[in-house]
């Protein structure tokens, strides 16, 4: 099994990167003590999550099996996760109903969909990826995005942004989900196990996008202090 993903590895250097630098953030964290927030908790367990879904996707492509599964059920549990971090920084309390409600509805889409875009649910060799559900993810995520970023600009609390934890892992988020927005529905007609489409580089955009996010989640663990954080 080793020497296969060792192989892997050495034809899609770009996607295994984005799968191991996961770590560093996820190190960085524990390091920092930038647990202690609420929100760079749920943080920890979306890297946790992300790391385990991404080694099973290496691990089955590896092995030449259909891995499309792990990322359609992805989607809800990221966005979960994801969206209750900006649930503990809007200060709005209908922003955070919101939040919550559309944690219900949109995993309840995603589940509606998985089923809808696989007629035979079973058949995970021609397991097709979901068509709408990334891109409605990445347009949730970012508008969380936008509005926390409102509130922060306008409260004025926030000296110097560059120093602050959350604001650069907003930015990676950010970075991140504005490459799904498009590339996402191409997914559902090229990510097929047999006879796919070869999208040439625009297939790494992704990728390249989720290192650079990485790093910006990093940067911004990097600035968190469980000193100040006390004494707030």
């Amino acid at each position: 099994m080793f020497e296969t993903l060792t192989i892997y590895f050495a034809k899609k250097p770009v996607p295994c990167f984005a799968v191991i630098i996961t770590l560093l953030p996820l190190t960085l964290i524990f390091v920092r003590k930038a647990y202690l927030d609420p929100s760079f908790k749920l943080l920890v367990f979306y890297l946790l999550l992300k790391f385990a879904i991404d080694i099973f996707m290496v691990h089955s492509a590896a092995l030449q099996k259909n891995n499309i599964i792990y990322y359609n059920l992805s989607i809800p549990l990221y966005y979960c996760l994801i969206s209750g971090m900006f649930y503990y920084k809007l200060s709005g309390t209908y922003s955070r109903k919101i939040v919550v409600y559309s944690m219900l509805v949109f995993s309840s889409f995603c589940i509606w969909e998985i089923f809808n875009a696989n007629s035979n649910i079973r058949d995970l060799y021609n397991h097709r990826a979901v068509l709408y559900s990334k891109t409605i993810e990445g347009v949730l995520i970012n508008s969380w995005i936008l509005l926390y970023f409102y509130e922060l600009i306008k409260s004025l609390r926030i000296p110097n942004l560059l120093n602050f934890p959350f604001f650069w892992v907003c930015s990676g988020l950010l970075l991140y989900y504005s490459s799904f927005i498009f590339i996402a529905p191409a997914l559902h007609y090229t990510a097929t196990w047999s006879g796919s489409l070869d999208l040439g580089v625009t297939r790494i955009i992704p990728y390249i996008f989720e290192i650079l996010s990485a790093i910006m989640f990093s940067v911004g663990i990097y600035h968190f202090s469980a000193a100040d954080y006390a004494k707030q």
